[in-house]
């Protein structure tokens, strides 16, 4: 783990209470009822977060602490407790015969949910989801569960050795639960060369900034609070969640997050002392390492200038996707000063995707002095997508940036039906009705349904690999990266079949070992419906009443008058009328 860390002290009449500062979102979760405390995860090096389901690759990192290098404060006390060696190379002797039946070499399908119509409510942990197989139905042991991991991926390899990608096809072909997902293939799935070295190599610098660098201790701070039943202390100073990760404001500021380890009763806490917090924020961090890097390498072509400049943006969005507002802040303010095609298109998609008003706003002030064909187009198909809170976002982007050029588009919004409503294409040679709907990846759990084996035999050196993290042990946080323990573990990211649109943290039950709070990627998929599927979606989102509009017929509605001044009865007919636009406008 990157630096010391030293812990505060309650000092409470009867309470002993010791605590860790974490920053980001460092994944913390409450002790089993009668367990004795937690430590820190065990320190391993951390991949970025990528795609759905991505690990992260794995850069060189600064040694561990040493066990008992530094203390909380009780005399022979460890900050961090001793901490088991990461484990071993394991070396696993699978056998797969020529002849194995394709169904013995794919994983278990998982059990799939009904999908009863259209999720409703704005409330992402309702949202369908996709799995690569399924969970183990019962406690296996750690070496087990390793075994297991290792020889699905030997049986992808397996499979890859005659054509590339064709376990994936396989995968694909055998399960309906994953048609229509947008996974990619190929070339399209690939980088190679000097595109990932860069990226490499802004994937380490985005690591080394979350974690930090040393932490240290800031003046001491005295406020007074009482322990609520879900674990936060209420202060003077605001609310401080303490079993979460994360925290409401606290003092001194930052975007500290203070996380319980151990208490005893009561459970009152009169003082906090030497809150601990990192020196340096992420961005300055950041910031101070890029112009190192910039430095070091002196005057470069502009062809490597380009890579350069696309890797440390596409490194950015995809592991500080999950982050805090505060974080994706200062992410809107990097990209301000990039003046790049893909900075543009990534301001606009925190525009749309960002679930904060003032992440949103700030992404769209900086939209309003780029080139407006750069962005476009991720606001228009925001108007459509199956996300109704999205179509919000775009129309308001749309308005606030005084787009009037795209009143044609708006009106256009308000000639179409809901786009969650099913629509009848060809598939198959024959017409059915498909739905196009967002569904939700568990970023930990599916990394052999996004990446594809890194096999050591047939990959170039320039691959980057990463560890697949096995659920019962414990699941690094993203500044200290996941192991490098055995070859037969590995993952490639630089090929990734699918890439999300946005990414949010979700309760998960029963997580243990790993966090109670995980990323989840977002992305949208096409399905076919039967006959009594397509009923249920027609009849939850048809209007019951006329008049009645769809929540994208609204925010549409609401941009064309803002933009315009004016109003006209919410059809596109009157609205054409109003402004004398035809059709084809």
């Amino acid at each position: 783990m990157a630096g010391c860390r030293r812990s505060s002290r309650f000092v409470a009449a009867s309470a002993a209470v010791a605590v860790l500062v974490l920053s980001w979102n460092a994944a913390a979760q409450p002790p089993a009822p009668g367990s004795p405390p937690l430590g820190p995860p065990v320190p391993a090096p951390t991949p970025p977060t990528l795609s759905p389901g991505s690990p992260n690759p794995e850069p060189p990192g600064p040694p561990s602490l040493p066990p008992g290098s530094a203390t909380n404060g009780l005399p022979g006390t460890p900050l961090l407790p001793p901490q088991p060696a990461p484990p071993g190379p394991q070396r696993f002797n699978f056998k797969i015969a020529p002849n194995t039946p394709m169904k013995d070499l794919l994983p278990t399908p998982p059990k799939v949910a009904t999908v009863r119509g259209p999720v409703l409510a704005d409330d992402l942990a309702k949202v369908p989801e996709a799995e690569f197989q399924a969970k183990p139905e019962k406690a296996t042991a750690s070496g087990k569960l390793t075994e297991q991991t290792a020889h699905q991926l030997a049986k992808i390899n397996h499979l890859n050795a005659k054509k590339a990608d064709a376990f994936m096809a396989a995968l694909l072909e055998s399960r309906a639960d994953l048609a229509g997902l947008p996974f990619v293939m190929g070339d399209d799935c690939r980088t190679s060369g000097e595109r990932t070295r860069q990226f490499t190599i802004a994937v380490n610098t985005v690591r080394q900034a979350l974690g930090g660098g040393q932490a240290g201790v800031v003046p001491a701070v005295s406020v007074t609070g009482q322990f609520t039943p879900s674990g936060a202390i209420n202060t003077d100073a605001g609310r401080i969640q303490l079993l979460t990760g994360t925290s409401g404001p606290v003092p001194q500021g930052g975007d500290t997050r203070v996380v319980l380890r151990s208490f005893s009763a009561p459970q009152t806490a009169d003082v906090i002392s030497e809150i601990s917090s990192m020196l340096q924020p992420f961005w300055k961090q950041y910031t101070a390492l890029c112009e190192q890097e910039d430095a070091a390498r002196g005057r470069t072509d502009k062809a490597l200038a380009e890579h350069v400049t696309l890797a440390r943006i596409a490194a950015l969005m995809q592991m500080l996707a999950p982050e805090s507002a505060e974080v994706r802040l200062g992410l809107v303010k990097y990209l301000t000063g990039v003046p790049h095609v893909e900075a543009t298109k990534a301001l606009a998609r925190l525009a749309i995707y960002s679930a904060e008003d003032d992440v949103r706003h700030a992404a769209i002030d900086s939209l309003k002095v780029r080139r407006e064909k750069d962005y476009t187009d991720v606001l228009v198909k925001g108007l459509r997508y199956p996300w109704p809170a999205v179509a919000k976002r775009s129309a308001d982007a749309i308005t606030r940036l005084g787009r009037t050029d795209l009143v044609p588009e708006l009106v256009a919004v308000l000639d179409e039906a809901d786009p969650r409503l099913p629509a009848v294409r060809e598939k198959g040679g024959k017409k059915a009705a498909v739905v196009r709907e967002m569904v939700r990846v568990n970023h930990h759990r599916n990394c052999m349904m996004c990446h594809a084996p890194g096999n050591p035999e047939t990959m170039s050196e320039s691959a980057i690999t990463a560890e697949v993290p096995v659920q019962t042990q414990p699941l690094p946080s993203p500044a200290q990266g996941y192991r490098q323990s055995s070859s037969e573990l590995m993952v490639r990211i630089d090929v990734t079949y699918l890439r999300q649109d946005f990414s949010a943290m979700l309760t998960v039950p029963d997580a243990h070992p790993w966090p109670e709070m995980q990323r989840f990627d977002f992305l949208v998929r096409e399905r076919v419906l039967s006959d009594d599927e397509a009923v249920v979606f027609r009849d939850k989102l048809t209007p019951k009443e006329p008049g009645v509009l769809s929540p994208y017929h609204k925010a549409a509605l609401a941009a064309l008058r803002e933009l315009t001044g004016k109003d006209a009865a919410p059809t596109a007919e009157a609205w054409r009328k109003l402004l004398n636009l035809t059709v084809k406008d």
